[in-house]
């Protein structure tokens, strides 16, 4: 959140509980959560008729004011504002459309079909492991993306999600497991791991250097932990393996 509507809201939450007559604010929120989104409901209105009018200065301001009185609507219901930024940022790199094509099972899972896909699994990577958990683009980026077979998951023409494979040793080793925020919980990773043991009938064993909070998510698929824990690019990991 900016520091600008950082400070807002933190303001807001001073008022609440406050004198009414202290201010605009503390006499709103004593009016309880209906009234303070009615507010919001007018507010928001005339930033509409603002823009009708092509009031360039006006819906500036009465944007300004709309957004105010969001913030003071959702501190009335005890939620705050960072809440809905978080929201925004589940449904970053996902158009409502492939959210609503995910919803219907309509996902494809495959190898990549030309180097140029390549950028897509690059893009879930970065959005996801560089973008969400700070991991270096030196660490997420190695010298091993040439030698692996790389996966995508896509709806329609859509990338949102990738897996890549590769052997170590005799061991299919499954990295790089990235699905988009706004469609996990969906299957989509259950769906990779899968689609790439089923590629590899020839092989008995495969690993995976899982996130600890992942590790529950990867038994289910039938991997086991072993080991200690350790950190990898800072978080910590459990090395897990799967054999047939």
């Amino acid at each position: 959140m900016s520091e600008i509507l950082g400070h807002l809201e933190s303001v807001i939450l001073a008022r609440k509980g406050a004198d009414p007559s202290s201010s605009h604010t503390a006499k709103l929120l004593a009016k309880g959560s209906a009234k303070c989104a009615e507010k919001f409901g007018e507010e928001a209105v005339e930033a509409i008729i603002a823009a009708a009018q092509g009031d360039r200065d006006g819906l500036v301001s009465e944007c300004a004011d709309a957004l105010y009185h969001m913030m003071i609507m959702l501190a009335a219901q005890d939620l705050s504002f960072s809440q809905v930024l978080a929201e925004l940022e589940r449904r970053q790199g996902v158009s409502g459309i492939a959210e609503k094509a995910a919803r219907s099972g309509e996902i494809e899972i495959r190898p990549l079909r030309d180097e140029g896909e390549l950028v897509q699994c690059h893009r879930i990577r970065r959005i996801v492991f560089m973008g969400e958990q700070g991991v270096a683009e030196a660490e997420e980026m190695d010298p091993h993306d040439p030698a692996s077979t790389h996966y995508l998951a896509l709806i329609g023409d859509e990338a949102v999600a990738t897996a890549r494979a590769r052997m170590v040793d005799g061991v299919m080793k499954i990295q790089r497991v990235a699905v988009l925020k706004a469609l996990r919980g969906r299957g989509i990773g259950r769906a990779l791991v899968e689609r790439i043991v089923e590629d590899h009938p020839e092989i008995d064993k495969f690993a995976i250097s899982a996130q600890v909070e992942a590790v529950p998510f990867y038994r289910a698929l039938g991997f086991a932990a072993h080991g200690h824990e350790y950190l990898d690019a800072g978080i910590p990991h459990r090395d897990m393996s799967l054999e047939r």
